[in-house]
């Protein structure tokens, strides 16, 4: 078992913590998260919260980075979707 010291949380110096923080303000889950930048659930939530995002928020279509995702997304999205619905 590593007995290492905890390192801070420093979303502009260590890549994973702001990955975390992008994935997690695209809604991903814990595991998602885990799996993309090898952290744990508890430091995946750690990070999460101390940068306020809460993934709930993607999801109900309510935060910022939502409202650009839907308007970025709804050209190509509402193209594939109408050629789907259409084949049904």
């Amino acid at each position: 078992m590593k007995n290492s010291k905890p390192r801070r949380v420093d979303f502009q110096l260590y890549d994973e913590d702001f990955e975390c923080a992008f994935l997690g303000s695209i809604g991903r889950t814990t595991k998602s998260i885990m799996f993309r930048t090898k952290l744990g659930p508890g430091q995946v939530n750690y990070r999460l919260k101390k940068a306020a995002i809460r993934r709930m928020d993607f999801r109900n279509g309510t935060s910022d980075i939502a409202h650009i995702v839907e308007n970025v997304l709804r050209g190509p999205i509402t193209k594939n979707l109408e050629k789907y619905l259409k084949e049904l």
